[in-house]
């Protein structure tokens, strides 16, 4: 464990600089996530206890939904504009859902997110070890294409494509 930490950290150092010399910025999740495998990942070395990169996807799965529910009480709803960013990278797409559904939305992906972490816990304290490094490669890749695929059926039903307009393509 203190071996594939320290790989950890040295990875997450990577993929910040890469961002960096990349982009000149980095986001503010990558970021977040960054300082918490920096903490907890030292302490892991230096005290050679596992339990704090134990706690770590815990500790970031909280923090996102605790940001995504800020988002939504101070009415800047982060779930409706990741998906709408998501779907400006498919300009022939539309979003039309309507507004009474976004609030809800948020409030499934603050739970899916207090459930990861509670599930991390739960696995490592029930099975040990051994079994919650497998499970939080091979469990939390399942359970997240789960979600992520039950997101993509209930937003395509407000996803329609938009047909290019004939007056533009004569002009160009």
């Amino acid at each position: 464990m203190i071996l594939s930490t320290k790989v950890l950290l040295g990875a997450s150092v990577v993929q910040i600089a890469v961002f960096w010399l990349w982009k000149r910025t980095v986001e503010k999740i990558h970021l977040g996530t960054f300082v918490v495998v920096l903490v907890m990942g030292s302490l892991t070395i230096f005290l050679d206890n596992p339990i704090f990169i134990v706690w770590k996807p815990s500790i970031v799965n909280w923090s996102i939904a605790t940001v995504l529910l800020v988002s939504l009480l101070i009415r800047r709803n982060l779930v409706r504009k990741a998906v709408e960013g998501f779907l400006k990278q498919a300009p022939h797409l539309q979003l039309s859902m309507p507004e009474d559904k976004w609030a809800p939305l948020c409030i499934i992906w603050v739970l899916y997110f207090i459930a990861l972490g509670c599930i991390n816990l739960f696995v490592y304290f029930t099975y040990g070890e051994d079994f919650w490094v497998t499970f939080k490669l091979v469990g939390f890749t399942v359970i997240n294409m789960v979600f992520f695929v039950g997101q993509f059926l209930f937003l395509s039903r407000y996803i329609s494509e938009v047909k290019p307009d004939n007056n533009q393509e004569s002009e160009g």
